[in-house]
């Protein structure tokens, strides 16, 4: 069968990061475009004319509200692709209509207080949402996940990621990953904070003590001088480092120096591009096997909200 889809919000994500004929999968439009299964029948936007240009851009009719697209079609499948602070609205405003799934752009909600009601209100409801924590999707940082969990890499000694514009905004990406390896933060220290794109969501540098062992330490980097997300893993027998936005993977082992003798030194035994720039593409192909085949989702509603726990955490939040 056909999913009817409808996109809320025809900005970037949404749109316009991408074209049809583009290689790159960087926009919701352009993942169902691509993948079997799926026809996008509506985009809305309070901007009536990015809705439009949208719509012409990847087909469907455009819409000023969720109400008036569901006035004249049926949909399945809702992608929120609005701003961060705009996410808690759009899903209590979708907790009541009949559709099957929603894909969520991150973070899931921006407070304390609305991940504890979004989590209250989904609990009972049968709609599936999946939210786009990107590299989750992608096949090569499944492979390095899985080997961290099953032991191969031995303990986690250290790590450090870097990043900017926004603890919540783009750090959550950060967090999500740390924790998809490693599993839940113990404890925070927070040293510095950095307004380097938004007043409400600064950039938080800290050190990350984790449940299970090691230190993590979360530098963030002024996004006006440039754009990094960059994370770097060591373990006791392999150092994993993910660049270039999560675009390349380096893989080092540890054995002996070339140079002195008895001495114990990291090589460089691999390097290798990931598949992040079609990860969407991955992504609806988790939800058409989980609607279809109740395949697990690769990134929950459950699990984005311990994202927004742990980034409230890092920024000392409050739930008062």
């Amino acid at each position: 069968m056909n999913y009817r889809v409808a996109i809320i919000g025809a900005g970037k994500i949404g749109a316009t990061l991408d074209y049809p004929q583009s290689p790159l999968v960087l926009t919701h439009a352009h993942g169902y475009t691509v993948s079997e299964g799926f026809e996008i029948v509506g985009f809305v936007d309070s901007d009536l004319a990015k809705a439009e240009a949208a719509s012409a851009r990847w087909g469907g009719a455009a819409f000023r509200s969720i109400e008036n697209l569901l006035a004249t079609q049926s949909v399945d499948i809702v992608s929120v692709c609005l701003p961060d602070e705009l996410h808690y609205q759009a899903l209590v405003a979708l907790a009541g209509k009949a559709l099957k799934f929603i894909f969520l752009e991150k973070p899931a909600v921006s407070t304390l207080a609305e991940a504890d009601e979004v989590r209250l209100l989904y609990r009972e409801l049968p709609i599936r949402v999946q939210v786009n924590y990107t590299r989750r999707f992608v096949p090569e940082i499944r492979s390095i996940q899985a080997a961290i969990r099953s032991g191969k890499f031995g303990k986690f000694l250290t790590g450090v990621g870097y990043y900017g514009k926004g603890l919540r905004h783009n750090g959550s990406h950060m967090i999500d990953m740390l924790q998809f390896f490693l599993g839940e933060i113990r404890s925070v220290e927070q040293i510095s904070e950095l307004k380097d794109f938004y007043d409400h969501d600064p950039s938080v540098s800290a050190r990350l003590s984790m449940v299970s062992g090691g230190d993590f330490h979360l530098c963030h980097i002024d996004c006006s001088q440039f754009h990094i997300f960059e994370l770097d893993l060591t373990f006791e027998s392999k150092r994993i480092r993910i660049r270039d936005l999560g675009t390349v993977v380096e893989e080092y082992s540890v054995g002996n120096s070339p140079v002195i003798e008895g001495l114990r030194t990291l090589h460089k035994s691999a390097e290798y591009s990931t598949q992040h720039s079609v990860a969407i593409r991955h992504a609806i192909a988790n939800i058409r096997g989980n609607l279809d085949k109740d395949e697990a989702l690769l990134c929950t509603l459950e699990e984005s909200l311990m994202t927004v726990e742990a980034c409230a955490k890092i920024a000392r939040e409050t739930t008062a």
